[in-house]
C-alpha cells in the first residue's frame, strides 16, 4: 500500500532521506491515501510512501479517501527522495482469468522475467480500462476469446521511471475463457502461460502486493464461478 506525503515548501529532501521527518517539523504530517488527494494540498515536493515500512502499518481498509496522521515518517519509508523524482500516475489493466476445478479454482499465471505473475498492460491513450485489460490480457496470453465478468479493485506499486516516479494503479478484472491453447508474448519477456490451483498460484506469484489482493479478493472469485 503506498501513501503520499504533500510536503512543505522548502523542505530539506536531503535531511529527510536520512533522518525521515516527524509531526513537531513546520507542517503536520498527514498521509494521502491518493496522489490526486496530495496534489490537491500540495505547495512543495510530494512524497511517495511505502506503508509496510512504517512503524504502525495502516491496513487497506485506510483507503477512505481522508488522510492518515503520522508522529514519525521513517526515511526507510520515503520512496522518492534520493534523488526526488516527482510522483506521475500510472493506469493499466490486468486479469484473473479463471475457471473453477473439482473442489477448487485454477488460476492463469505468466511468467514473465523469472517472475510467475498475471497478465497487465498499460493503458493506451483514449482507451478505457476494462478494454485495456481484455486487450493486454489476449495479447500476453495469446488468445481470442475473453469475457470480463466482473471488478476485482485495485493494486498499486512504485517505481523510478526516468526523471519521474511511476505511481502505478493497476484494474484488475475476472474473467473467463474457453482457450485451452496459449502463445506468450515473448516480445514483452513472457516465457510461459500455466494453470495453477488458486493456494499454489498465490505460493508461486512473484509479488507480495498480488498476494495481499489475491487473499483479498479469494472469496469473491470464487463465490463468482460457482
Amino acid at each position: 500500500m503506498l501513501l503520499f506525503y504533500a510536503a512543505p515548501e522548502g523542505i530539506d529532501l536531503e535531511a529527510a532521506s536520512h533522518q525521515g521527518l516527524s509531526s513537531d517539523d513546520a507542517s503536520p504530517l498527514r498521509l494521502h491515501v491518493s496522489l490526486d488527494a496530495a496534489r490537491t494540498d500540495a505547495t512543495g515536493p510530494i512524497l511517495v510512501v511505502d506503508a509496510s515500512a512504517l512503524p504502525s502499518p495502516p491496513t487497506d481498509t485506510t483507503a477512505t479517501g481522508t488522510a492518515v496522521p503520522l508522529d514519525h515518517l521513517p526515511a526507510s519509508a520515503l520512496q522518492n527522495v534520493d534523488p526526488y523524482r516527482p510522483p506521475q500516475a500510472v493506469a493499466a489493466g490486468g486479469g484473473y482469468v479463471a475457471r473453477p476445478v473439482p473442489e477448487d479454482i485454477a488460476l492463469l499465471l505468466i511468467h514473465r522475467r523469472g517472475v510467475w505473475d498475471l497478465p497487465k498492460g498499460h493503458q493506451d491513450p483514449g482507451e478505457d480500462i476494462e478494454s485495456c485489460a481484455l486487450r493486454e490480457v489476449r495479447e500476453e496470453i495469446g488468445i481470442d476469446e475473453l469475457h470480463l465478468l466482473r471488478p476485482l479493485g485495485t493494486t498499486q506499486h512504485a517505481y523510478p521511471d526516468g526523471e519521474t516516479y511511476a505511481v502505478k494503479t493497476t484494474y484488475w478484472y475476472l474473467m473467463r475463457t474457453p482457450e485451452r491453447s496459449f502463445a506468450p508474448e515473448r516480445a514483452e519477456g513472457i516465457r510461459r502461460v500455466a494453470w495453477a490451483r488458486w493456494a499454489v498460484a498465490r505460493r508461486h506469484v512473484g509479488y507480495d502486493t498480488l498476494r495481499r489482493h489475491m487473499d483479498r479478493i479469494e472469496a469473491d472469485v470464487r463465490r463468482a464461478l460457482k
